[in-house]
């Protein structure tokens, strides 16, 4: 016999064998995963995860903020409109209340009460109608609120004296707000 012939037998011989046992040429000892690597998957996962979620709560809570803080922006446009038309804020805030639902149909305003849900916004007017509460609750557990001071002193109780538009945030967990504010809130001239 030829040398050549030899190993071309014994190669068929094998190729009958395993196609008998049911494996091919490339199949071979490793025909599937180990556990090892199964969780080594599983953990990678697990990392992958472990970092996506707290990334995404965080963005669902910014956005939930935001959507009050459009609400509050928004609600007192309105209201600056109808103080430059009549030199004043409505001197109850239940007018207040009726005048900003017809200039924002998409808000619910209470007339300082307590207020859940993004687009709730309790209202409060000074006596002298010169100054102006809006206070809203954002689902991420966050109070709003903006102050427009148009008088001399603001009267409103936990507002500040000065000037202008101020806005303030606090942490609350009774999920409602009020215009009854906290009483050491800092405010700042933007959100």
């Amino acid at each position: 016999m030829e040398s050549g012939k030899i190993p071309r037998f014994a190669r068929a011989l094998r190729r009958a064998y395993d196609q008998k046992r049911g494996r091919t040429e490339l199949e071979g000892a490793e025909a599937g995963f180990t556990l090892i690597e199964l969780m080594v998957v599983l953990l990678i996962m697990a990392i992958l995860l472990a970092i996506a979620i707290p990334t995404f709560l965080g963005v669902k809570n910014g956005a939930e903020d935001r959507a009050v803080q459009s609400n509050l922006t928004n609600a007192l446009t309105s209201a600056k409109a109808g103080y430059a038309n009549g030199g004043t804020y409505a001197t109850a805030a239940s007018l207040e209340v009726s005048s900003l639902s017809s200039a924002e149909p998409n808000i619910t305003f209470e007339t300082g009460s307590a207020t859940t849900g993004s687009n709730n916004i309790a209202v409060d007017v000074a006596t002298d109608g010169q100054q102006l509460l809006l206070v809203a609750y954002s689902q991420s557990g966050t109070c709003w609120a903006v102050v427009d001071n148009e008088g001399t002193t603001g009267s409103l109780t936990g507002t500040p004296t000065s000037l202008g538009i101020k806005y303030a945030s606090w942490a609350e967990s009774t999920s409602a707000c009020s215009t009854t504010l906290p009483a050491s809130l800092s405010w700042t001239s933007q959100y």
